[in-house]
């Protein structure tokens, strides 16, 4: 039998009573520390859905998730085939967002052996390009010598610009998958009282966008004829603090 003096009894009591706010101070710490470094001050986020279709039937749905902060922009693309599986990754890129120039890309791309991954770091006079596969690791570097914009972030620049300009024009414009840099056009070729459509030509290739004519100029639809498929919004989500 172990006898416990009254002095040590009452050191249990004091243990006991520390450890029972123990719970507590380790959820305020915990949310602390998500306040502190995953809500940044400054930044707000929305979300764009589009319906993807083919000749007029439903095949699943692309989602957009944009972040804007201080000095950037973040978007992230997903796309979902069938409603209960998850979401698949497709493109994520990060903008400045003073002038809309590229900082970095990433687009994912599934194969049979695996994932595919092609990352460009935009830099002042160069593009570093990396293309991660099952079949290893491939880097190059590209030297530019004026603005260039990303492919992925081409559908969006008009809305990104909030100017509301619709008129013709042409961007230099790097695909990362091939290396290379080609100049696309936006030819304005249609309108009506609240949207505006253009035709976006690049690599030989011909894409027609819709957009929203007032604020906040968001991309309405997308038909791509030499893909197979449309974009069509059917919910967004306003930006919220």
């Amino acid at each position: 039998m172990v006898l416990i003096s009254a002095s040590g009894k009452k050191g249990i009591r004091i243990q006991k009573r520390k450890f029972q706010y123990l719970p507590g101070f380790i959820l305020i710490a915990g949310i602390f520390i998500f306040v502190l470094f995953y809500i940044q001050p400054g930044w707000t986020a929305e979300s764009l859905r589009y319906s993807i279709v083919s000749r007029g039937v439903p095949l699943g749905e692309m989602v957009y998730e944009i972040e804007t902060g201080n000095d950037e922009l973040i978007y992230r693309s997903f796309f979902i085939i069938h409603p209960n599986e998850t979401p698949q990754k497709d493109a994520e890129f990060i903008l400045n967002r003073s002038d809309l120039s590229p900082r970095l890309s990433r687009k994912w791309l599934q194969i049979s052996e695996g994932e595919i991954l092609i990352e460009a770091h935009y830099q002042d006079k160069a593009v570093d390009l990396t293309l991660s596969s099952p079949y290893g690791v491939k880097k190059t570097s590209l030297d530019i010598s004026q603005p260039v914009y990303d492919m992925e972030q081409m559908f969006f620049l008009l809305s990104l610009e909030k100017s509301g300009n619709f008129e013709n024009r042409q961007f230099s414009v790097l695909i990362p998958a091939s290396g290379m840099i080609w100049t696309g056009r936006m030819t304005q070729v249609n309108q009506d009282e609240n949207s505006v459509e253009m035709k976006y030509t690049l690599a030989g290739e011909i894409i027609f966008l819709r957009y929203q004519k007032a604020e906040p100029y968001h991309l309405l639809s997308m038909r791509a004829p030499n893909r197979g498929y449309d974009l069509i919004l059917v919910n967004e989500n306003t930006p919220s603090p």
